[in-house]
């Protein structure tokens, strides 16, 4: 972890460019989702890497600082609100941080700009969806993203505690060939059972997503395993 994410979890607050500290917390990326993301791509060597959602940059931080340990990668942000919401902090960060070079950035929506990147033929190895967690915004998220990751590849979700980011999960593992992967960050038992227990009363009675309901944490990583090869009548309910 690099000095500037050392400080800014040290003394919570991120820095504007007037020099205002202000609270990121609880929309900033926690320290312990951090961690895995950096782990992860250390994990399975990930070069080619993407994030819908950029905010404060923390999470953008992990990622590029994984990239500049390794002394490989790239990573690409979107985020269509980083001027008008977040100030351009999360870009300032990078820069603070010495990772502009790590970092290729387009302040627009997600779903203008992936289909622009499907288009030129990129690929990549991971992605982190955590942008508008809108069932149908975050699936539209996933089927761009889909068509960009390489087989063997890896997409992350954010905030499953949202019913509708559970949906799309449950949506790509019951009708997608993704598998997923457990996923290990340290939590209480007392706060797992805490997480496990929410989703319940949320939605008591779906079952198709019980999968995800029973991930102790509130982050999921799923794995691709092949390409879409479903027939044109296929459909599980999710």
């Amino acid at each position: 972890m690099n000095s500037l994410l050392e400080q800014i979890y040290t003394v919570g607050r991120v820095e504007d460019t007037e020099g205002n500290l202000i609270d990121p917390f609880p929309t900033a990326t926690p320290l312990a989702i951090g961690n895995f993301l950096r782990e992860t791509i250390q994990k399975y060597n990930l070069k080619n890497t993407l994030e819908i959602g950029m905010a404060y940059g923390l999470s953008s931080l992990f990622i590029c600082q994984a990239h500049q340990d390794a002394g490989s990668g790239y990573h690409t942000a979107i985020d269509p609100k980083q001027t008008e919401k977040w100030k351009s902090i999360g870009l300032l960060n990078i820069k603070r941080a010495n990772l502009e070079n790590k970092l290729r950035f387009f302040e627009d929506r997600s779903d203008k700009i992936l289909p622009q990147l499907f288009i030129q033929g990129e690929k990549i190895d991971f992605a982190f969806i955590d942008g508008n967690h809108l069932f149908d915004y975050t699936l539209v998220d996933f089927f761009y993203i889909d068509h960009l990751l390489s087989i063997g590849g890896y997409i992350a979700f954010d905030d499953i505690w949202m019913p509708s980011v559970r949906k799309v999960v449950s949506f790509v593992l019951r009708n997608r060939s993704y598998e997923l992967i457990p996923v290990k960050i340290e939590t209480k038992i007392s706060t797992q059972l805490g997480i496990i227990t929410k989703r319940f009363l949320q939605n008591p009675f779906e079952i198709n997503d019980l999968k995800v309901k029973l991930i102790p944490n509130n982050v999921c990583l799923v794995k691709k395993i092949s390409d879409d090869k479903r027939p044109w009548d296929f459909h599980r309910s999710f």
